[in-house]
Protein backbone atom coordinates (compact mmCIF):
# COMPACT_ATOMS: atom_id res chain seq x y z
CA UNK A 1 0.00 0.00 0.00
CA UNK A 2 1.45 3.25 -1.05
CA UNK A 3 2.78 5.45 2.26
CA UNK A 4 2.39 2.74 4.74
CA UNK A 5 5.59 0.95 6.03
CA UNK A 6 5.53 -2.02 8.73
CA UNK A 7 7.51 -1.21 12.01
CA UNK A 8 9.44 -4.12 13.71
CA UNK A 9 8.58 -2.97 17.25
CA UNK A 10 12.19 -5.01 18.49
CA UNK A 11 14.22 -2.75 16.48
CA UNK A 12 12.30 0.43 17.18
CA UNK A 13 13.12 -0.32 20.77
CA UNK A 14 14.77 3.02 22.60
CA UNK A 15 18.36 2.08 23.91
CA UNK A 16 18.49 1.47 27.64
CA UNK A 17 19.54 4.47 29.67
CA UNK A 18 22.31 3.08 32.32
CA UNK A 19 24.09 5.26 34.60
CA UNK A 20 27.47 4.34 35.49
CA UNK A 21 29.12 5.74 38.42
CA UNK A 22 32.80 4.85 37.74
CA UNK A 23 36.17 6.32 37.84
CA UNK A 24 38.40 3.63 36.57
CA UNK A 25 38.53 3.89 32.54
CA UNK A 26 39.45 0.45 32.37
CA UNK A 27 36.27 -0.61 34.04
CA UNK A 28 34.44 1.69 31.65
CA UNK A 29 35.83 -0.04 29.09
CA UNK A 30 34.93 -3.31 29.55
CA UNK A 31 31.73 -2.65 30.54
CA UNK A 32 31.16 -1.09 27.31
CA UNK A 33 32.44 -4.25 25.79
CA UNK A 34 30.17 -6.42 27.85
CA UNK A 35 27.33 -4.10 26.19
CA UNK A 36 28.47 -4.91 22.86
CA UNK A 37 28.97 -8.66 23.50
CA UNK A 38 25.19 -9.01 25.05
CA UNK A 39 23.75 -7.07 22.06
CA UNK A 40 22.10 -4.15 24.15
CA UNK A 41 21.73 -1.33 23.22
CA UNK A 42 21.97 1.72 25.62
CA UNK A 43 22.78 5.40 26.25
CA UNK A 44 25.95 5.70 28.97
CA UNK A 45 25.79 8.06 31.31
CA UNK A 46 29.22 8.17 33.46
CA UNK A 47 30.27 10.00 36.45
CA UNK A 48 33.65 9.75 37.44
CA UNK A 49 33.26 10.83 40.71
CA UNK A 50 31.11 10.30 43.49
CA UNK A 51 30.68 14.29 44.01
CA UNK A 52 29.64 15.17 40.47
CA UNK A 53 26.82 11.81 40.73
CA UNK A 54 25.22 13.01 44.09
CA UNK A 55 25.00 16.79 41.84
CA UNK A 56 23.32 15.38 38.75
CA UNK A 57 21.43 12.71 40.75
CA UNK A 58 19.65 15.98 42.91
CA UNK A 59 18.79 17.77 39.59
CA UNK A 60 15.12 17.19 38.83
CA UNK A 61 16.17 17.52 35.25
CA UNK A 62 18.48 14.00 35.93
CA UNK A 63 15.20 12.41 34.63
CA UNK A 64 14.66 8.22 35.33
CA UNK A 65 17.56 6.07 34.13
CA UNK A 66 16.56 2.22 33.36
CA UNK A 67 19.81 1.32 35.59
CA UNK A 68 22.20 2.45 37.80
CA UNK A 69 25.49 0.71 38.81
CA UNK A 70 27.96 2.18 41.40
CA UNK A 71 31.49 1.54 42.47
CA UNK A 72 32.07 1.76 45.92
CA UNK A 73 35.82 3.14 45.95
CA UNK A 74 35.26 6.72 44.08
CA UNK A 75 36.72 9.26 44.53
CA UNK A 76 35.63 12.86 46.32
CA UNK A 77 32.60 11.01 47.42
CA UNK A 78 32.25 7.33 47.63
CA UNK A 79 30.08 4.88 46.66
CA UNK A 80 28.29 4.86 50.09
CA UNK A 81 27.07 8.23 50.28
CA UNK A 82 25.96 8.07 46.33
CA UNK A 83 23.67 4.88 47.46
CA UNK A 84 22.22 6.55 50.09
CA UNK A 85 21.55 10.09 48.08
CA UNK A 86 19.94 7.16 45.13
CA UNK A 87 17.81 5.39 47.60
CA UNK A 88 16.71 9.06 48.95
CA UNK A 89 15.23 10.61 45.98
CA UNK A 90 11.52 9.49 45.13
CA UNK A 91 11.66 10.23 41.44
CA UNK A 92 14.31 7.30 41.52
CA UNK A 93 12.30 5.10 43.35
CA UNK A 94 12.25 1.46 40.96
CA UNK A 95 14.99 2.10 39.52
CA UNK A 96 16.97 -1.11 40.02
CA UNK A 97 20.99 -0.36 41.48
CA UNK A 98 23.75 -2.22 41.37
CA UNK A 99 27.00 -2.58 43.09
CA UNK A 100 30.15 -2.93 40.66
CA UNK A 101 33.22 -3.53 43.42
CA UNK A 102 36.64 -4.73 43.87
CA UNK A 103 35.43 -5.47 47.32
CA UNK A 104 34.40 -8.58 48.55
CA UNK A 105 34.31 -7.54 51.86
CA UNK A 106 31.34 -9.06 54.11
CA UNK A 107 30.41 -5.72 55.68
CA UNK A 108 30.19 -3.91 52.57
CA UNK A 109 27.83 -6.39 50.78
CA UNK A 110 25.79 -6.09 54.14
CA UNK A 111 25.42 -2.31 54.36
CA UNK A 112 24.54 -2.68 50.31
CA UNK A 113 21.88 -4.87 51.57
CA UNK A 114 20.45 -2.66 54.59
CA UNK A 115 20.21 -0.08 51.57
CA UNK A 116 18.10 -2.15 49.10
CA UNK A 117 20.81 -2.06 46.86
CA UNK A 118 19.39 -5.43 44.03
CA UNK A 119 22.72 -6.44 43.01
CA UNK A 120 26.53 -7.15 44.29
CA UNK A 121 28.57 -7.81 42.09
CA UNK A 122 32.28 -8.04 42.31
CA UNK A 123 34.83 -7.07 39.48
CA UNK A 124 35.64 -10.09 37.98
CA UNK A 125 39.81 -10.37 36.53
CA UNK A 126 39.07 -11.63 33.09
CA UNK A 127 37.20 -9.88 30.01
CA UNK A 128 35.09 -13.30 29.27
CA UNK A 129 34.36 -13.42 33.44
CA UNK A 130 33.28 -10.16 33.03
CA UNK A 131 31.00 -10.11 29.78
CA UNK A 132 29.74 -13.17 31.64
CA UNK A 133 28.88 -11.95 35.23
CA UNK A 134 28.31 -8.12 34.94
CA UNK A 135 26.39 -8.97 31.52
CA UNK A 136 24.07 -11.40 33.19
CA UNK A 137 23.67 -8.87 36.01
CA UNK A 138 23.00 -6.08 33.90
CA UNK A 139 20.14 -8.32 31.92
CA UNK A 140 18.52 -9.05 35.20
CA UNK A 141 18.63 -5.77 36.49
CA UNK A 142 16.74 -4.66 33.31
CA UNK A 143 14.37 -7.40 33.58
CA UNK A 144 13.86 -5.94 37.09
CA UNK A 145 13.12 -2.74 35.80
CA UNK A 146 10.51 -4.10 33.01
CA UNK A 147 8.70 -6.12 35.96
CA UNK A 148 8.38 -2.64 37.96
CA UNK A 149 7.16 -1.10 35.47
CA UNK A 150 4.40 -3.51 34.64
CA UNK A 151 3.43 -3.72 38.24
Amino acid sequence: MPGSREINKDKQRAPVRIVLIEDNPGDVYLFEKTMGARGIEYVLILYLDGRHAMRAIMEPSFGVPDLILVDLNLPQRDGFDVLSTIRKEPRLTGVPVGVLTSSESTKDRRWAALHTVDKYVIKPATLEEFIDQVGSAVEELLALRRNRNAD
